[in-house]
């Protein structure tokens, strides 16, 4: 064989399995409190920031999200395997109700216009969040330098588990028993209360609970008393005026003949 023509075929070879294994990095630089991928349980609080999704321009606060588990996606629409983990996100979104899980999808490559965006959200059927890191201000905090990047942020604004790429057989059984996990070990709110505020609490339980009833017993004792027709203390016939000295209630018919227990004739029309 000629080895003139050799050599340069084996140096385009070897180029271009250097440049296939960085298809899918992306080119730019990232500074900042950067988040490193394929750490799992890490339990850093999740940075807030702000997206405004492309389709509907809803803008959207991490922080607003607390509460439910966040699935934080990083991705561009030229990523195979990004296009790969769509139907993955899309079985999340059904599977899940938005106080459970929310998905949020952000294109980090800033070259892509916001029509381009949407409409690849709509043939992919993406219908959770779907922004852009027009700044690249989420790509310094929660980039990898590839994508796809994953972050999986906890109910209480927790980074729990992050991964870059995305595989069906190594991937998507840890997100989905990642969000599992969360979900089942949810904890009651109140246990996260101080001892001050539990008291606190306890005490306007307590208290509501006595004012209601003693709202009750005002009520029926008030209702009572409606009910209850007054009785001329001379015939038993019902009365309509009472003695101004004794309260002794009479009728229109015995009030003439004076109180029957003190005599006096003033009386106080009921």
């Amino acid at each position: 064989m000629n080895r003139k023509r050799t050599l340069p075929l084996l140096q385009i070879i070897l180029v271009s399995l250097i440049l296939s294994s960085f298809s899918f990095d992306l080119t730019e630089s990232y500074s900042g409190n950067t988040i490193q991928p394929e750490l799992h349980q890490i339990k850093q609080v999740a940075t807030d920031f702000t997206i405004q999704d492309v389709s509907t321009g809803i803008t959207y606060s991490l922080n607003d999200l607390i509460g439910q588990v966040v699935v934080l996606d990083l991705f561009a629409t030229w990523c195979p395997p990004c296009a790969v983990a769509l139907p993955y996100l899309r079985e999340l979104y059904l599977k899940y109700s938005e106080d459970e899980v929310r998905i949020i999808s952000i294109d980090v490559d800033s070259s892509e216009s916001q029509s381009l965006v949407s409409q690849f959200r709509h043939d992919n059927n993406m219908d959770w969040i779907v922004g852009r890191d027009t700044d690249g201000s989420i790509s310094a905090v929660y980039g990898s330098g590839s994508i796809p990047t994953f972050h999986i942020i906890d109910q209480k604004g927790n980074i729990h588990w992050s991964d870059s790429g995305f595989t069906v057989e190594e991937t998507w059984p840890i997100m989905s028993e990642t969000i599992v996990s969360l979900l089942e070990n949810s904890e009651d709110p109140s246990q996260n209360m101080s001892p001050t505020t539990r008291v606190l609490l306890t005490i306007l339980e307590v208290a509501g609970g006595l004012g209601a009833a003693v709202a009750i017993v005002y009520g029926i004792y008030k209702l009572r008393a409606r009910l209850m027709l007054k009785k001329c203390s001379r015939c038993k016939s019902t009365a309509n005026s009472k003695c101004s000295k004794c309260g002794s209630y009479t009728c229109t018919n015995c009030s003439g003949q004076g109180c029957p227990n003190c005599g006096s004739r003033k009386f106080i029309r009921l």
